[in-house]
């Protein structure tokens, strides 16, 4: 299975679920923010591609419009600038009411699981997103 049919059949899990954000304030992207989280998304070697592939594609992109304490792909108002792109560990998670914590969904995690023991070599060279440096970036 590619990263891209990875992704059509966690978007399909989510549909079908009905997962969505389920913070009072309709996502304010905290969880994109390390310093409130007190986490970081992983990115493998696959998915960097395919980001450097999407960074190469934008003109004039700039890291971390939404200040250093932010995911380095947030703008100015908080949105995902890599969306169409973003890691597995961003897919996957849907904040349980005002916490941060990731509302679990079995069938999607399953499958990232699956995905991840096909690619183990892959996996096993995941790195935190914000100590990657991508194409671009100073």
């Amino acid at each position: 299975m590619t990263l891209e049919v990875l992704w059509e059949k966690l978007a399909d899990i989510t549909t079908k679920s009905g997962m969505k954000c389920g913070r009072s304030d309709q996502c304010n992207a905290d969880c994109c923010r390390p310093s409130v989280s007190g986490s970081e998304p992983g990115v493998t070697p696959p998915e960097i591609e395919l980001i450097n592939g999407f960074l190469a594609k934008q003109r004039g992109f700039r890291f971390y419009e939404a200040g250093e304490d932010s995911c380095k792909f947030l703008d100015k108002n908080g949105k995902c600038r890599i969306y169409a792109v973003r890691p597995i560990d961003c897919r996957v998670h849907f904040c349980i009411d005002d916490s941060l914590a990731s509302r679990p969904n079995h069938k999607a995690a399953n499958l990232v699981e699956d995905y991840h023991s096909r690619h183990d070599v892959e996996f096993m060279e995941t790195e935190l997103i914000d100590s990657f440096k991508f194409s671009g970036e100073h």
